[in-house]
């Protein structure tokens, strides 16, 4: 047998539903019960004041006959007997446990007369041939305290009445049950109705549509699971396409890291191979080795610059108190004998005052000399290149301005990418491998600086790296 599953909205209208049956029918059971016992005592104490009545004339006309005429009483209690059973009202009179007359109707099964203490009533409710009836019984203790008088009042017509009345309140109340559970099973499908459409994006996601969202309209609970898993698919997109990105940057890496260890290693190899082949003459073989020494080198600053790249991303910084005056004087010393070999003014301009910042001393100095040495090559002879410190408030600037040839636009887009090079032929030719900038950004992103280049073709380019400091 198939096993049925409720939905969540399904259970929660079973569940409302029949608390709501509970409660209507705890309602109408007590409503009925209170109005049928109020009624009940007043029908009673109607009975009752109509039996007091009886009994305060009979006990007069009693006292009467029993003063002048004892003998007399019997035919008095039959009197009484025949007129109240003619105006509705049937009379019993019994002297220990003897019945002396009596009109009441016959008792289905066996009366069982009740004890009736002096100076009390009792009464009880028995079902007769003519339908229920109340009897109420009380002594004659000014004549004769062994006698008892029973009447009997009608109660079949109060039993009818209360039993059309429980009939309408059950049909009342089916009513209403029916009306509200139709009304509860429309409002809580359109209640819902947002929360499937959740469950249907979630789904949707789960299958791999991650730009279906869900409705984030409302201002209620799930507007707000709405809102939260829009986010969260807004995020997972977000990931995907980061790491769509990183794996395209990977193989980007990879197939740039291909080709420049190609050149290199085709050089040395096929110089490699003409040396052990072939008779070289001295020119020849210095011409051979100089190429594979050249080409080697070219290989292991490439090595080294994606250790070095490798190591940004994985390894901790050593932060420690750096002097912005002699950061600049060894970038100096560095860079000074090249641009003076290149006839290129390189000139450094110290901060006004000390200056100093938290970082890594080797890699910030590594980031300046990459900076400057770009800023060289880009320079024909009588270029100039200019680096320069100074602090504003919360930041420290470090400047390297050039004359050289500049940059245009598509090349600043691409400053950082791995292996990118705006002039292939001449960066291959100074043994460049298009890593330094990408370096450069490397550090300022571990700092927490900020790298921004300025450059126009013909006029020069600017780079600033800024750092924020708590003072």
């Amino acid at each position: 047998m198939k096993k049925i599953t409720l939905k969540y909205w399904q259970k929660t209208y079973l569940a409302t539903l029949a608390l709501f049956l509970c409660c209507l029918a705890g309602s109408i059971g007590a409503v009925f019960s209170l109005g049928q016992r109020q009624n009940f005592s007043s029908t009673v104490n109607e009975a009752l004041a109509q039996q007091q009545y009886l009994m305060q004339s009979l006990v007069q006309d009693a006292q009467a006959v029993a003063a002048s005429r004892p003998a007399a009483l019997p035919n008095l209690y039959e009197y009484y007997a025949t007129q109240y059973a003619g105006g509705g009202i049937p009379l019993e009179v019994t002297e220990q446990d003897t019945v002396l007359y009596s009109t009441l109707p016959t008792v289905e099964g066996e009366r069982t007369r009740p004890e009736v203490p002096q100076g009390q009533r009792v009464y009880l409710v028995l079902p007769t041939e003519e339908g229920r009836q109340l009897f109420v019984s009380s002594r004659l203790a000014t004549v004769s305290p062994d006698t008892i008088v029973t009447c009997a009042f009608p109660m079949e017509g109060f039993y009818q009445e209360w039993a059309r009345i429980r009939l309408l309140f059950l049909i009342i109340g089916g009513v209403v049950s029916g009306v509200f559970a139709i009304a509860l099973y429309l409002v809580l499908a359109r209640m819902y109705r947002p929360l499937a459409q959740v469950t249907g994006t979630a789904r949707a996601i789960a299958a791999g549509d991650l730009a279906a969202r869900a409705p984030d309209k409302r201002q209620d609970e799930v507007g707000e699971l709405g809102r939260a898993m829009n986010q969260m698919a807004g995020q997972v997109q977000h990931k995907i396409d980061e790491l769509e990105t990183a794996a395209s940057q990977k193989q980007q890496l990879i197939d740039n890291l291909a080709h420049e260890m190609r050149t290199p290693l085709t050089a040395i190899g096929g110089w490699a191979e003409t040396m052990q082949r072939a008779q070289m003459d001295p020119e020849e073989l210095l011409e051979a080795t100089d190429t594979i020494l050249f080409e080697s080198r070219r290989v292991l600053a490439l090595s080294q610059q994606l250790l070095k790249l490798s190591v940004l991303r994985s390894e901790p910084l050593e932060l420690v108190p750096v002097d912005a005056a002699d950061l600049l004087r060894r970038v100096e010393r560095t860079i000074g004998p090249k641009a003076r070999a290149r006839q290129v003014d390189f000139a450094v301009l110290p901060p006004d005052g000390p200056v100093e910042l938290s970082a890594d001393e080797v890699l910030l100095e590594s980031l300046l000399v990459n900076l400057c040495d770009n800023g060289v090559k880009a320079c024909a002879a009588g270029g100039r290149v200019r680096l320069l410190a100074h602090r504003v408030p919360g930041q420290v600037m470090f400047v390297v301005t050039d004359d050289g040839r500049g940059m245009d636009r598509e090349t600043l887009a691409h400053l950082g990418e791995p292996f990118y090079r705006a002039d292939k032929a001449r960066s291959r030719a100074e043994g460049g491998a298009g890593l330094g900038l990408s370096l450069c950004f490397a550090i300022a992103r571990r700092h927490g600086a900020q790298l921004e280049f300025e450059s126009q073709p013909g006029r020069g380019t600017r780079a600033t790296v800024t750092f924020t400091t708590s003072q």
